[in-house]
């Protein structure tokens, strides 16, 4: 898929909750999630991703749409530790109605929001249970992936339809990956990387002090291009190949309006001299323990 064939969408991670090492400090305010998804709808942008772990967001998240008809790619949570056989089937299950309850006919994907649970010795199982309960809607069925690779083994073990994965400017592991992922409808998550790319480095390097060097770098690039920091980072994403959509996190409306003008002056770049293999830099569950 092309840089000017990808779709910009909205994540709703931060309507439900504290997230991010940048950010506001708390979930946006009812009134103000209304906002964002009525500029986001005016500014064409037709898919939301929530989930159940994103607190309590998935069963608010209808209301607050205002009879917007978005299209929206949920998730089912993470296999319980132990859990086997009927027990892994009726969780899915479960799951599974829980969504289509809280979301109707607006639901358009269901991720395995853990994609390796695919992988693990339930995977069948799990599998099973969710193409049985959806056969005959229109829902489609994936995985939301931390590393590009496991999406691969997951896509040679089922037939996923989409895969949320990684992606920015430090995160380039798609670019290696994408041959395995062919027919894959692939949204990419982490573009701004919570915020890190669009931060001065020395403040992000605060947070994350591993990628205080590749973070100077790629503000060292972005001058030598004459590109702000946003602009670059969302043609970067453009430019991953095979993806059909950018999910982008907002904790205000100032800053999805910021992001929806340079996402349409955006050009698709490439920068892979600036990709970190470094996971304590690109994978934020690392970045605690980092």
């Amino acid at each position: 898929m092309s840089g000017d064939a990808v779709q910009l969408a909205l994540g709703s991670v931060q309507f439900g909750l504290t997230y991010g090492v940048v950010g506001r400090g708390e979930a946006v305010p009812p009134s103000e999630v209304r906002e964002v998804l009525a500029l986001a709808w005016d500014s064409g942008i037709r898919l939301v991703d929530t989930a159940p772990a994103y607190g309590d967001i998935e069963p608010r998240l209808l209301p607050l749409m205002n009879m917007r008809e978005f299209e929206i790619v949920s998730k089912i949570p993470p296999l319980p530790p132990g859990a086997s056989g009927d027990a892994v089937k009726s969780f899915v299950v479960e799951s599974v109605w829980r969504s289509v309850e809280r979301l109707g006919p607006g639901l358009r994907t269901l991720l395995f929001h853990r994609g390796d649970d695919l992988l693990g010795p339930e995977g069948e199982t799990a599998w099973r249970a969710i193409t049985d309960t959806l056969q005959g809607t229109r829902i489609g069925v994936g995985g939301s992936f931390y590393a590009p690779d496991e999406a691969v083994r997951a896509r040679r073990r089922f037939p996923i339809g989409v895969a949320q994965l990684p992606g920015n400017v430090l995160d380039q592991r798609l670019a290696d990956a994408a041959a395995g992922l062919e027919g894959v409808e692939i949204h990419l998550r982490s573009v701004l990387l919570q915020g890190l790319l669009v931060s001065a480095p020395e403040q992000a390097g605060e947070r994350v002090p591993k990628a205080l060097l590749p973070l100077r770098a790629w503000q060292a690039w972005c001058a030598q291009q004459g590109v702000a920091p946003l602009d670059a980072a969302l043609g970067v994403a453009r430019a991953l190949p095979r993806v059909s959509h950018c999910i982008v996190g907002v904790d205000r409306v100032s800053q999805l309006r910021e992001i929806v003008t340079a996402w349409d002056r955006a050009a698709p770049l490439r920068a892979p001299a600036l990709a970190c293999a470094d996971e304590d830099v690109i994978d934020p569950r690392r970045w605690k323990a980092a």
